[in-house]
This record gives C-alpha cells, structure tokens and sequence, in this order.
C-alpha cells in the first residue's frame, strides 16, 4: 500500500475513534510526517534561535555561520522528547517518548577565510501506529477485527558546504543537500476473538526517499550586533517503492527563508530573535486534497547571560520562547500551532576545546479545532569539540 493511501487510512481511523497504539507524536501521521528541527541545545535553548549569532559555530541552518572557525571542529546533537497527547475529544490519553540524534556536523578550515562543513540534520519524522476496531460479516457471522496501521521512517538531509570570509565583518556560505530516507508501511487485519479459526492478514511495501536541494547563506557582524539571512530550496522530495505494491509519489520540497539576528545590550547580557517562513503548500499538491498543507512562519527569541561562572569557567545561561505554524493538517480539523517555553546552560571546558549545552523545553501543540491536543517535554544535549 502506497504511503499517499495509507495516510488516508490512519487519518480515517484517527477520526472514527481508532486508539492509536504509539507513535512519535499523532502527527507524525499527517501530511508527509512531523517536521523536525536540525538545531543545537544552545539555539533551543534561547527559543530555536539558529542563526544571527556573532561566534564562528556549526549550523544546518546558515552555512555561513562557520566562517572563521580556527581548527576543525564537530557538534552532535541528542535530543529526548516525552510527549502526553490525544485526538481532540477522545477519552484516552497517549504517553511515549523518544530519542533521536536532529543535528550532526564537522567542519574542516580550508585556508585563511575558507571552511569545509559536512553534516546531517532530521527533517521529518513518519514514525507512528494507530488501530482501529471494526466488525465484518463472514460465513453468516459477525466477526470483530482490528485494523493495524503502522508507518516506521524518517527523512533526513545530508548537506556539504562552503563557508567563507569575505570581509572583516562579512561571511557567506552556499551548501548542497541530499535528501534521503526510508519508510515501511503496513497494514494488518486480525481477529482477536478468532483466533485458530480466522487467520490475520497483512500487506505493506517500503519506499525509499530521494531529494536534492541547495542553499545560501549571510552573516553581518558589527561591534554591537549581528543579522544573518540564508534561504534553501530544493525539487522533489521522491518516494520510490522497493516492490510492484506501491507507485512512486512526488512531493514538492519547500523554499525556505530564515532570518535572524542578536544585539549585545551589556557585556554579559545578549537578546537574539530569528523568524522563518517555509513554502510547504506546493507538497498539498500529490495530496487527497491540496488543503492537506500549508505555508508555515516560525518564530523565537530568548535571552543569554553569561555572567556566571562555575569552578571558574563561565556559564551561560539561557531563556527563550517559541511559536511554529506546523505544515500538515491532521485529519479534517485545522491546522495545528506549536508553543514551547524554552531554558538552557553551557558549560566551556578544556580552554574553550569542548563546550557542553544543555536545554529544556515546555510545549503544546494542537487544540480542539486542530483535532488534536498534546504537550511534552523536550530535552537536549550537544557536545562541540575544537581541534586545537
């Protein structure tokens, strides 16, 4: 079964009520999945701020971040998310959790003014399950079934860039990207009051994702502040199937603007904000119906201090918020927003060699016309190391 139909079918079994048996989150489940951000603690930290920082740091974001950094570098990125959530109306509450790895990248000093960047990043997440009991009539009985959806992939986003030093206060960055991942979706019919007497049955297939994009990057840096630009676009997001089952299925990639920028207002004390908009209404397009998606802003901002100090290297500390228009609608209500308090701290060890931040999130998505109403907790770690 192609993942354009069965998309539909966990949608239908969402909105009769079905008990969806786990999932990254419900709406790993609409659209082409649930849309992930390819950021460090320290960015989620000061309310998903990824660009318009003035110090050389790695970045899926803006490319040209990099320019400037002194040796060869690399940053990884865990994140863990616990996550309460229903259909809007239903009875029955939902818990799982997750972990994942959004944002990998070394960087590699070309030169004087030039930086290497090879990285990885989650884009969308199509993990999730849902059943859905119903009751059909063999050999003159009514017999109770239940229908299984199950979806288990992800996409991801490999980029190579190029960051460079054009002038004192000025670095650019273009980069490629490779768009890539896999799903396996399946449904099954079992009876669980039959068993021995009526057998289950089952069909699924896998697809495997492709895409290419591009993108560009900018970063002013002046003695009080800084603002950064980058925009990304790419062509088709292409989902192939391994089998005869399925049909391949093109979905239009979004063009992407980001904006950001910070302002030092006292020697310890830095505000920063960024804003995004993404195109992703042309995917709705190969959709049941071209509604299904939408064009989506992000915004965020938050605070650092880094006044404090601990066993004498420095501790910065961080408070934020942020608010996301999400891309996909979950079945026939609106679309949903997301809403998160954001927290963090670093801590610089070995000389500036390695630094270790930490953040923290409190958020909701969804609500009652959205169909669908969750909260979570979010928390993330990211270790850069600096080769000296």
């Amino acid at each position: 079964m192609s993942r354009f139909h069965l998309g539909g079918a966990a949608l239908l079994a969402a909105a009769l009520s079905a008990a969806p048996a786990g999932a990254q989150s419900l709406l790993s489940s609409a659209g082409l999945g649930y849309l992930l951000d390819p950021i460090d603690a320290r960015s989620r930290g000061m309310g998903y701020v990824a660009l318009g920082l003035p110090e050389p740091s790695l970045s899926l974001v803006n490319v040209a971040d990099a320019a400037g950094l002194p040796a060869a570098g690399l940053t990884i990125t865990l994140q863990t998310d616990v996550l309460q959530g229903k259909p809007a109306g239903g009875s029955d509450g939902l818990d799982f959790n997750t972990t994942r790895f959004p944002a990998i990248e070394a960087a590699f000093p070309a030169g004087p003014r030039a930086v290497v960047t090879v990285g990885y990043g989650a884009v969308l997440d199509q993990n999730w399950s849902a059943v859905r009991e119903d009751s059909v009539m063999i050999s003159g009985k009514n017999r109770f079934a239940q229908d299984r959806f199950l979806s288990r992939g992800a996409v991801s986003r490999f980029r190579a860039g190029l960051a460079y030093h054009v002038r004192p206060r000025l670095d650019v960055g273009v980069g490629v990207d490779v768009y890539t991942g896999a799903v396996n979706d399946s449904v099954s019919r079992v009876f669980p009051n039959e068993i021995g007497v009526l057998f289950p049955s089952a069909t699924g297939t896998q697809y495997e994702w492709q895409g290419l994009g591009f993108t560009a990057g900018a970063r002013y840096r002046a003695p009080a502040f800084t603002v950064s630009a980058a925009v990304t676009a790419a062509g088709d997001l292409t989902a192939a199937p391994k089998d005869s089952v399925g049909t391949e299925r093109s979905y239009a990639l979004p063009l992407t603007v980001d904006g950001g920028a910070s302002a030092q207002i006292s020697q310890a004390t830095r505000l920063a904000a960024s804003v995004r908009w993404s195109g992703w209404s042309a995917a709705g397009e190969n959709f049941v119906t071209a509604d299904q998606a939408r064009d989506v802003m992000q915004a965020g901002g938050g605070i650092e201090y880094s006044g404090l100090r601990f066993l004498n290297r420095p501790l910065p500390v961080r408070l934020g918020a942020r608010w996301a228009q999400l891309p996909f609608r979950y079945g026939t209500g609106e679309f949903a927003d997301e809403r998160a308090l954001t927290a963090g701290l670093g801590v610089v060890i070995g000389g500036g060699q390695a630094t270790l931040n930490l953040s923290g999130e409190r958020g909701m998505r969804g609500g009652d016309a959205a169909g669908i109403d969750e909260s979570f907790w979010r928390v993330a770690f990211s270790l850069s190391l600096l080769g000296r």
